[in-house]
């Protein structure tokens, strides 16, 4: 895509109201032209359109800055642009966050994808002085019932209210879709209705309605660019802004931790263990890379056990074929967790289960197993593997994801359209 094509883009996109589209456009282009002028000023215009007021200020001095370093009148329309932005900022005051509730619906889809939706809404719970409530109702994957929360079967609640608390609560609720007389439903056609309901975070910022709601997922690495400066993570990077979220909001139920502290007693405390996810081949389905990676892993544990004769290695995998095929190949050194896995390419979430809620605990189980290990490899196309990855602040060259990291990197598809 030449410049001029990149540019009209994403003036497209802001005058279509897609302004999750347009930040990921603006942030990916100045990271390719890094004195480009364009992007920083259609930055500061999406962030007008979101009453980032102080961000738009911030984009606009980044933009005259770009343009000193060209001559006079290289860039008028951009100088156009910036004049008119600077024009109406004159008299424009950023507004303190309405505060009120948020209300974190669940995303329905993997159990740590729906973890870093969550995340990603206390996050923005935080930005906007609100009391998030976490409430996943029928759709997701890991509930018996699901006519009862099934996120507080696996955690704590975050705050001291409830969904319950919210409905009784008065005052507007946003989005529209959304009101007091619906706010126990499952979301519904995210996907279908676009700018009706592709709500990331950016557009809920500076809301004024008592009650938002968070149905449709927002990565952290989208939320992370807009925090004040005074904001406690101001400065992480995405792997350790979702590493101490998780740490400072999430509690396990007592059961689910008995568990994993049970079993890394007895199998890992005070003994060198390596940990491996393998991810069943259904993955290969979106990212054909996948089978290669597994052969790499194959080749670094084949290094990593011979030049470390007394250690043991942990294996992660929804597959039987992987626990059947690493049993042949590493013997009595490898263990792994008792629990259900699947046999061919159909993924474990699309099975008939009566015991959905073991499905989730089973994947908490593993993840922080494995993050008890001494060392760790895994594909970064799995939130599996990257929340392993994320659970703990490795020593350098302990932990290695093969492929790109899906919790760094843009994800597009949640804005195209």
């Amino acid at each position: 895509m030449s410049v001029p094509d990149a540019v009209r883009e994403i003036q497209d996109t802001i005058a279509k109201g897609n302004y999750g589209r347009a930040d990921l456009l603006c942030r990916h282009t100045m990271a390719t032209l890094p004195d480009f002028p364009w992007p920083p000023m259609l930055l500061a215009k999406t962030a007008l359109k979101i009453d980032e007021i102080d961000a738009c200020r911030y984009w606009c001095k980044e933009t005259a800055a770009r343009l000193a370093g060209y001559p006079p009148a290289a860039f008028p329309e951009v100088e156009t642009e910036l004049a008119t932005l600077n024009a109406e900022l004159d008299d424009a005051v950023q507004k303190p966050k309405a505060g009120g509730t948020l209300l974190i619906k669940g995303w329905g889809y993997g159990f740590w994808s729906d973890i870093e939706h969550v995340i990603g809404a206390l996050l923005l719970a935080e930005m906007t002085n609100r009391t998030p409530v976490v409430h996943w109702a029928g759709n997701s994957y890991f509930t018996d019932d699901p006519s009862r929360d099934a996120f507080s079967t696996f955690f704590e609640p975050v705050s001291p209210m409830t969904v319950e608390s919210i409905i009784a609560e008065e005052g507007d609720v946003y989005p529209p879709r959304w009101r007091r007389g619906n706010l126990l439903d499952a979301p519904r056609n995210v996907w279908e209705e676009e700018e009706k309901s592709r709500f990331s975070g950016l557009y809920l910022l500076n809301r004024e309605e008592r009650t938002v709601v968070s149905d449709y997922f927002t990565q952290v690495l989208e939320l992370l660019p807009w925090l004040e400066t005074n904001h406690w993570l101001y400065g992480a990077d995405a792997m350790d802004a979702i590493r101490m979220l998780y740490y400072k909001y999430f509690v396990l139920q007592p059961d689910i931790q008995g568990e994993i502290d049970t079993f890394v007693t007895e199998y890992i405390a005070g003994r060198s263990t390596f940990a491996v996810h393998v991810r069943n081949l259904d993955k290969g389905l979106e990212d054909p890379s996948i089978v290669g990676d597994n052969a790499s892993m194959l080749e670094v544990l084949d290094a990593q056990l011979a030049s470390n004769p007394d250690q043991r290695l942990y294996l992660m995998t929804d597959s039987a074929e992987v626990v059947d095929e690493y049993a042949a190949r590493y013997g009595d050194r490898v263990f792994n967790t008792d629990c259900a896995r699947t046999d061919g390419i159909v993924p474990l979430t699309w099975k008939d289960s009566n015991t959905r809620r073991r499905l989730g605990v089973e994947v908490i189980k593993d993840t922080h197993i494995a993050a008890a290990c001494d060392g760790f490899i895994g594909f970064g196309g799995s939130n599996v593997a990257c929340m392993v990855a994320c659970l703990k602040d490795w020593p350098e060259g302990a932990c290695r994801l093969f492929g790109d990291n899906v919790k760094t990197r843009r994800n597009w598809l949640l804005h195209d359209w």
